[in-house]
């Protein structure tokens, strides 16, 4: 078993956790996040950062803490609206949490690279590259949503993730969508 090969690695468990959520096991899912809260394992937490204006703003998943936060969000809801009229279904099977479709749509448009690239569209001038950091791999949603939103602003996104730079522009991804 994956724990009895590394069994002070949070990944492991993270892995673990996250193949249980997969499979609609919530109570093991709740098992092995206790036994990491009991040996004091603590998953890495995703952020994202954008530079504007030779200042750093760095987000986490959720993030109000922006003096900014209102207007980023607001953006944040007139994004998700724009692109869910172009097609873009948001795919909660992202979200690892036992909680209703509803509240995993809002979990999504919490993630950090999203919050991000909101603040990216209200802070630069249009003809400037949105160019964002990752700490972690972007998740598959951000990556389509990321696309969708080039396409609604006609902006160039750039998101660099712990694997490769992910280039967007109109719609498409350097990637092509191997990530």
């Amino acid at each position: 078993m994956i724990l009895e090969q590394e069994p002070d690695d949070p990944a492991a468990y993270i892995l673990l956790s996250n193949l249980h959520a997969l499979a609609g096991q919530w109570r093991d899912v709740a098992k092995i996040r206790k036994s990491m809260k009991e040996g004091n394992l603590i998953k890495e937490a995703g952020y994202s950062w954008i530079e504007v204006e030779n200042m750093v703003h760095r987000f986490h998943v959720g993030d109000a803490s922006h003096p900014q936060a209102q207007e980023i969000y607001r953006e944040l809801d007139q994004l998700a609206a724009k692109i869910k009229e172009m097609g873009y279904i948001p795919d909660t099977d992202f979200v690892l949490h036992d909680v209703e479709e509803e509240q995993k749509e809002q979990f999504l448009f919490q993630h950090s690279e999203k919050i991000a690239v909101a603040y990216g569209i209200i802070s630069t001038t249009p003809l400037k590259p949105i160019r964002i950091f990752k700490n972690l791999h972007v998740c598959g949603d951000c990556h389509t949503a990321m696309k969708y939103i080039s396409m609604a602003t006609g902006r160039e996104i750039v998101v660099r993730d712990s694997n490769r730079f992910h280039h967007m522009k109109n719609g498409e991804c350097s990637c092509k969508d191997y990530w």
